[in-house]
């Protein structure tokens, strides 16, 4: 019988389409089973919880780590090896994050306590008017209010008292477990943390080993073009990430220190507790400053109207300046979208994550942003077209652009290959 030749064509087609198969099988494997999916998805999580702690971490404290780096090559560039340096650096990036941490934990956290310690009082004393507000309001508009408030209110308030004595005394069999079970939980995480701290100075100290054989698998596994793209892409969504999320936190700094310095000058209450909100929210792009402003001024409102307003004018102020003076100057174009973008990113993944897809929801998008741009120029190259924007713009109604400078003397028809 005679053997049929082997060609080395039809076998790749074989093995990319048994690949389709298992992969279309396996999709809809994960959608008719979406809740165990889901379910292992979440046990895997939770089993790489410290190695996800210590991967933030690394990446976080990264560009200190090659900050000091750099300040020790310049005094030890010849008299210390890669390795001590390494070591150097390390030891003064774990010294800046500890020192850092104390002092928030020494200054910053206590005037907090202090202030919602004081803030009690005066929602309290706030509370206790309300009764003085209501005679008033029925005195004004001829109500009988106290008629009202002994039948339903005090009715109301009662019941409520009654309830919850009820339900305490039916959930107290219950309460021992669940502190148990708190305190597991707080003890399991303290445990990741400290196992994502020290995994992260593994990764620090050995980044290059970890980026190497993560090179020479890809390598391995895919076609060098593809391989090559996708460390193009990696290097690309770095710099984004890196930039804007450094710039971020450098900048939401400085907002929250001079509120601080301002609520200082003017004695206005509340100074640490509400620059601290002020500050970290200002990390969320657009909606930040309105998440942060808002309780503050009702914060303000109930001790005193006056001063509401007048922090309300300095926080419109103080967000126009960071728009317009301070971001720029730190933020530069790191993601390169614009605002009806960023407003799309924050929105879609706030919606997808919650409150960590506001802070990671710009740059990730900005990432997906960037691969569709590349991948859209890259067909109309194949097909000898124009890749600037520009040059798809209606004659009759041209872009405007920021810097209202004239559009490009080739940009008029869409097959000249002109780039953007």
């Amino acid at each position: 019988m005679k053997k049929l030749p082997l060609s080395r064509r039809y076998l790749t087609i074989a093995f990319y389409a048994f690949l389709v198969v298992i992969t279309s099988a396996l999709c809809i494997l994960a959608v008719t089973n979406y809740a165990s999916v889901i379910k292992v998805i979440k046990n895997l999580l939770s089993i790489l919880t410290p190695f996800i702690w210590g991967g933030c971490l690394a990446y976080i404290l990264n560009p200190v780590l090659k900050t000091c780096e750099r300040i020790l090559n310049a005094p030890f560039k010849d008299q210390l090896s890669r390795r001590a340096k390494r070591t150097i650096g390390i030891l003064l990036t774990y010294i800046f994050a500890i020192a850092l941490l104390a002092v928030l934990l020494q200054i910053i956290l206590p005037q907090i306590i202090d202030s919602i310690k004081n803030l009690i009082p005066q929602i309290t004393a706030w509370i206790n008017t309300l009764p003085v507000i209501l005679n008033d309001l029925a005195t004004r508009y001829q109500l009988d209010i106290n008629q009202l408030t002994q039948t339903q209110t005090i009715t109301t308030i009662l019941g409520n008292i009654q309830t919850t004595i009820t339900d305490f005394i039916s959930d107290l069999a219950t309460l021992i477990p669940q502190l148990f079970q708190l305190t597991t939980s707080l003890v399991g995480s303290l445990l990741n943390v400290l196992i994502g701290i020290i995994l992260s100075v593994y990764l620090l100290a050995s980044k290059e080993l970890f980026y190497a054989h993560a090179k020479k698998l890809g390598y391995a596994l895919f076609p060098k073009r593809v391989m090559d793209k996708l460390l193009e892409i990696t290097h690309t969504s770095n710099d984004i990430f890196t930039g804007f999320i450094v710039g971020k936190i450098v900048d939401s700094t400085i907002i929250g220190v001079l509120c601080f310095v301002v609520m200082a000058l003017f004695n206005w209450p509340y100074a640490m507790l509400i620059s601290v909100i002020v500050g970290v929210t200002n990390v969320i792009p657009y909606f930040g400053p309105f998440i942060g402003a808002i309780p503050s001024i009702l914060l303000l409102l109930i001790i005193d109207p006056r001063t509401a307003v007048m922090f309300g004018i300095f926080i419109l102020i103080l967000q126009q300046l960071d728009g317009n003076v301070i971001g720029p100057k730190i933020l530069g174009d790191s993601t390169g979208l614009s605002a009806f973008w960023v407003v799309f990113s924050i929105t879609l993944f706030s919606a997808i994550m919650g409150p960590i897809g506001m802070l990671i929801g710009v740059p990730t998008f900005a990432v997906i942003y960037s691969l569709i741009r590349d991948f859209a120029e890259w067909r109309l190259k194949t097909k000898d077209m124009a890749t600037a924007t520009d040059d798809y713009a209606s004659p009759e109604h041209m872009i405007i652009h920021k810097d209202t400078s004239p559009p490009h003397p080739d940009s008029q028809h869409p097959t000249k290959n002109s780039t953007e």
